[in-house]
């Protein structure tokens, strides 16, 4: 079985995320910017991570635009966000995912970081407004589902 993982991040959550599933799962990694989708068929499993941002799942268009080759896969989604899985705005974003792919697909919702020294000034508006603990909750245990979802494959 070959494993890739791809990952997009926008603060470095899901990147630390994705290294430490590559690391257990021996899987190839690659940032989605610089993965060449051509090669998507020489692999059979794909655990792909990515952050949510303004209530977006930031790869949901990259998992619509190549259904076609993913969907006969083992397929993994991990997002990473401030909002729990239990948080109705978790939900809401996980449910703008086709549910053709969301019925097909693993998926994991992963805490991630705020660092409010990197955020913009209307990034810390949102912040402050959602009431987001600017905290750190980024934890190899947290891919521990994740890894098991992998070794059940075989």
């Amino acid at each position: 079985m070959k494993l890739m993982v791809l990952y997009k991040t926008k603060y470095g959550s899901t990147e630390q995320y994705a290294k430490w599933i590559a690391e257990e799962v021996n899987a190839d990694i690659s940032d989605v910017e610089s993965f060449n989708v051509n090669s998507l068929d020489d692999y059979d499993t794909i655990i792909i991570g990515s952050p949510t941002y303004m209530g977006q799942i930031k790869m949901k268009d990259f998992l619509e635009q190549n259904w076609e080759i993913l969907k006969n896969k083992n397929i993994y989604l991990f997002n990473v966000g401030m909002f729990p899985w239990e948080h109705p705005d978790s939900k809401k974003s996980f449910e703008m995912i086709p549910e053709y792919i969301r019925d097909k697909i693993g998926f994991s919702k992963l805490p991630g970081r705020i660092d409010t020294s990197k955020l913009k000034t209307s990034e810390k508006l949102i912040v402050k407004i959602t009431k987001a603990k600017p905290e750190d909750n980024v934890s190899r245990d947290n891919i521990a589902p994740i890894v098991k979802w992998v070794k059940e494959l075989g």
